[in-house]
């Protein structure tokens, strides 16, 4: 078994006290927010609410994608979940709008994050900007 070569103290291993991402939001929201992105078909719902610049039915949604309709309605249902569609239930239909604040809020933020390299403050403490 090879021995464990001992560290150079200028080169410390990661940081005493990495930021947390809890500043954007709790982990199951992230997990939520992201399982959702994490489908095409779901991208792609997004996608198309986007481009048509409202709500939009969950019919005229669904024509949209060459799947069943028992498919679009539960990709709706977990876009719904994640907070990242408006659901209005109407008396025939439900009509589904981006809600860009969440996308914004947690994962155009979640992004910032990442790509951001943020600035050490007087402490030396890793600081973010999330400024909305």
């Amino acid at each position: 078994m090879p021995t464990a070569r001992p560290r150079d103290p200028a080169f410390p291993a990661g940081r005493p006290d990495p930021p947390t991402l809890r500043d954007v939001a709790d982990a199951a929201t992230l997990d939520r927010v992201f399982r959702a992105l994490g489908n095409e078909t779901r991208r792609g719902i997004l996608a198309v609410l986007h481009d048509h610049h409202g709500p939009m039915s969950s019919h005229d949604i669904a024509r949209r994608f060459d799947i069943p309709w028992q498919g679009v309605s539960r990709h709706l249902r977990l876009l719904s979940e994640a907070g990242l569609l408006v659901c209005d239930v109407r008396p025939n239909a439900r009509v589904y709008a981006l809600d860009r604040e969440q996308l914004r809020r947690v994962a155009g933020r979640w992004v910032m994050r990442v790509a951001t390299e943020g600035t050490v403050d007087v402490q030396g403490t890793l600081a973010f900007d999330f400024a909305e």
